[in-house]
């Protein structure tokens, strides 16, 4: 296992390796693009270390990455990190709910059955989002 993923990519339209990473309690860091805005939420389930040029590694880039490689590291063995890990850890990341949303709006389309069924579905998204909430608080 590992503390920690680094995962400084210029661009990355998904991103699988820190979902597979949480899954098992490693925190990643990230860079801010893509699919890892998504998935990773800054103090929750890992840090995020700003967008990176897409055009080459700038004097900023390798500054940002330090600075938050720096403080992901000051959280270790805290109680912060080991809430982050327990986090990465207990969240969904299974198709069960994403599919069940997209059914619900198929068989909305399809059987024009209303708005409400899809609305009673939460994503992975939205319970990380309600997660960040309330660590907020």
């Amino acid at each position: 296992g590992a503390d920690f993923l680094m995962v400084p990519s210029r661009f990355e339209p998904c991103g699988l390796i820190q979902l597979h990473a949480m899954q098992y309690g490693t925190v990643p860091i990230v860079a801010s693009t893509g699919g890892l805005v998504d998935t990773v939420k800054e103090g929750v389930t890992g840090f995020h270390m700003g967008a990176m040029d897409p055009d080459g590694l700038k004097p900023d880039d390798v500054e940002a990455m330090v600075d938050t490689c720096a403080a992901a590291a000051a959280t270790y063995g805290t109680p912060t990190y080991g809430k982050m890990s327990s986090t990465c850890i207990g969240q969904d990341l299974s198709w069960r709910k994403p599919a069940a949303k997209w059914e619900a709006v198929l068989e909305e389309m399809m059987f024009n059955s209303g708005y409400g069924k899809k609305q009673m579905v939460v994503t992975p998204k939205e319970d990380l989002e309600g997660a960040k909430t309330t660590a907020a608080r």
